[in-house]
């Protein structure tokens, strides 16, 4: 188990672990950085690394993710739950491979991702000769999982150093369950009430639903971030759609949902509108484009 763990060997020379160490810096703070924090706090631009000052990084997927996760056929219990899954993949995952710690692991969820990336997500992928970046690190995540840290990694490190070893790596009995309680409370954290933040673009004519059929009734703080007006309704579970507030550019409203009712917010206008949603309570929600605009 601990060999599984922290497997790790020199390569054939200390140049080629020299190489290895900087080609496994590179995957692995791109993608961490790159991929995983930009999402986590929203930033779709360098310059929006400003919301990490004002504190109003969600820490959380954004909404075009999740959609592209549930288009994706990931939609159980919720896309929500894989797209946070994801996105912390990429950040954690990133991370521990840059510094060369349970190397073998990371790479293997991420060699995961970017398969889905590369493969199934292209409507026709190429295996062996496409030239794109996201078939390009799947295969680099392969070969992470295949060689294992390194030489200049923590794995390797600890490894090396068996007494620090034995101090560092818990029994089994005792690794079971920690593993156990992280997952529970994890599950606990994304079925129960939990807090959600998206700042959410709504293309011209469409309609956005969040949620519906859920156990749990949510609260939605809305904040008009955009230049043009947002109708939000509710549909309940039993049929018919409610008017709840027409929010103009710069309006904020406290919003309150039924169990299993939809939240739909509608872009009349022939411009992007963009809003900024804060839910809570039942949080556990699909969310998506309706097949149809207006209702």
């Amino acid at each position: 188990m601990k060999k599984l763990l922290f497997s790790a060997s020199p390569l054939g020379s200390r140049l080629a672990d020299v190489a290895w160490l900087l080609l496994r810096l590179h995957i692995g703070l791109s993608i961490a950085i790159g991929a995983g924090w930009a999402k986590l706090v929203s930033m779709t631009t360098a310059t929006e690394a400003a919301k990490l000052v004002g504190g109003q990084a969600a820490l959380g997927p954004p909404d075009w993710f999740v959609q592209q996760v549930a288009t994706l056929g990931f939609t159980f219990p919720s896309p929500y739950m894989w797209a946070w899954l994801a996105t912390w993949g990429e950040f954690a995952g990133g991370l521990l491979i840059a510094f060369g710690l349970l190397t073998r692991w990371s790479a293997v969820q991420l060699a995961f991702q970017f398969f889905v990336i590369a493969f199934l997500w292209y409507e026709t992928p190429e295996p062996v000769l496409g030239m794109y970046y996201q078939q390009l690190l799947f295969w680099c995540f392969v070969l992470v999982t295949v060689v294992g840290g390194g030489r200049y990694s923590l794995d390797y490190a600890l490894t090396k150093n068996r007494s620090l070893l034995r101090e560092l790596v818990p029994t089994r009995r005792v690794a079971t369950a920690t593993a156990a309680l992280v997952l529970f409370l994890t599950t606990a954290c994304l079925a129960g009430g939990g807090s959600l933040k998206s700042d959410l673009l709504i293309e011209p004519g469409k309609q956005f639903a969040l949620g519906g059929g859920q156990p749990g009734a949510f609260r939605v703080v809305a904040r008009n971030t955009g230049t043009v007006s947002v109708e939000i309704k509710e549909r309940p579970r039993g049929g018919g759609i409610f008017g709840k507030a027409t929010l103009a550019p710069g309006q904020r409203a406290i919003l309150r949902f039924l169990p299993g009712s939809t939240a739909l917010l509608l872009n009349p206008s022939d411009k992007k509108a963009r809003i900024d949603l804060h839910v809570t309570g039942d949080t556990n929600l699909s969310m998506g484009y309706e097949v149809s605009g207006k209702l």
